[in-house]
């Protein structure tokens, strides 16, 4: 009887550099479980093993295309073991632990169905781009989808982080590129980079065109799962494969890919003022003021003294931190946010230019009391 001959290893090389196998096996640390492709075509959950030898094996068997005996784990906890002819792997995120490896993008295109995106390939790079400029290009890792047309879009923190920050990062940088799609469309007159087939701008979080992971701060019971580059069994339609986001050529990866400390620190710092801003264009004025002087939620914001921004930011001196935190406060009080949310701005800014909390609250009780008497006497 003839010997079976094992698939030839598409990315033999990469192996040998052992660079990629360390990334793989990284984006799955903290985890007890991830997803293969079944017999039946269909992904199934099952258990990694513990020991990390083993899963660099799973992980060449992933990067060659070779079959590999799993045990199965279905939502009713039953369990079973199956033999899968090519292992292809999909990380889920956060990991079991509750922190994130990594944050997704995944880029689909028209043959993924209805809605699908008309240049996925543009828009990889879009993302890129705003990576870049943020100082997290380092960090990016982009791969072809299962056909080749899609993309998979890796985001690298310099550590696990909670799922709240992968969250707030990934959402920053989709919605950062969309913006700079929308500008692209009315400044130099072309498509945008996430313009779709049903000839709409993709909305960030868009099933099939736009889907983005951590999807919100609320995980499901094992996290959300995209498929990890480099799988073998692709290689027909040369997908998986590692790509320059700038050129879309095939890249070897010869540094593991990890987000600047300083860059990845910035980049949440900035979205969760932009987020508290956004609350603050949604707030009403509350009864503490009087009638007739509600403003629009636009006016909040264009109201606000640069001065005040300066110092939720935290760029305030040592020795002008208390007079800034009261500033601060009336100019919110008085622009009409609502006292809970402007506390809570000045709190934050205290942290930040590293004002104690008890002379931040007491700042900001001077300037309640001064406004009250002041909306009095009107």
């Amino acid at each position: 009887m003839a010997r079976r001959r094992l698939p030839r290893c598409r990315y033999r090389e990469m192996t040998t550099n052992s660079t990629l196998r360390e990334l793989l096996v990284e984006l799955l640390d903290g985890s007890e479980f991830a997803t293969a492709i079944r017999q039946n075509g269909k992904p199934g959950r099952f258990a990694l093993p513990i020991d990390r030898d083993a899963r660099r094996r799973l992980v060449d068997a992933h990067i060659c295309g070779l079959p590999m005996r799993l045990t199965f784990h279905s939502a009713k906890g039953t369990s079973w073991t199956e033999i899968v002819r090519q292992v292809i792997l999909a990380a889920y995120c956060p990991a079991s632990d509750g922190l994130c490896r990594w944050a997704g993008i995944d880029l689909d295109a028209t043959d993924h169905g209805n809605g699908g995106l008309v240049n996925p390939r543009r828009a990889a790079a879009s993302v890129f781009e705003r990576a870049e400029n943020a100082g997290l290009g380092s960090g990016l890792l982009v791969a072809r989808s299962r056909r080749g047309m899609g993309r998979h879009v890796f985001l690298i923190p310099p550590q696990p982080v909670p799922l709240d920050e992968a969250a707030v990062a990934i959402a920053s940088l989709v919605a950062s590129a969309v913006r700079a799609g929308n500008r692209d469309v009315l400044e130099e007159s072309v498509p945008h980079a996430f313009a779709t087939d049903g000839g709409h701008t993709a909305i960030p979080g868009q099933a099939g065109a736009l889907e983005i992971i951590p999807r919100s701060t609320n995980a499901p019971a094992f996290g959300w799962a995209l498929t990890l580059p480099a799988a073998a069994a692709f290689a027909g339609h040369d997908g998986g494969v590692i790509i320059d986001p700038e050129k879309d050529q095939p890249r070897s990866l010869d540094v593991m890919p990890r987000c600047e400390a300083s860059a990845w620190s910035s980049l949440i710092d900035e979205a969760r003022n932009a987020l508290r801003l956004t609350e603050l264009l949604s707030s009403r004025v509350g009864p503490w003021r009087r009638d007739g002087d509600r403003y629009p939620e636009r006016a909040v914001l264009e109201r606000l003294d640069p001065r005040t921004r300066s110092f939720i930011d935290g760029r305030v001196e040592q020795g002008a931190r208390n007079d800034s935190a009261f500033a601060a406060s009336a100019n919110l009080l008085g622009c009409g946010l609502d006292p809970s949310h402007a506390l809570g701005l000045i709190l934050d800014g205290a942290a930040r230019c590293r004002l104690p909390e008890d002379e931040a609250r007491s700042a900001f009780d001077s300037a309640t009391r001064s406004w009250s008497r002041k909306a009095r006497i009107r």
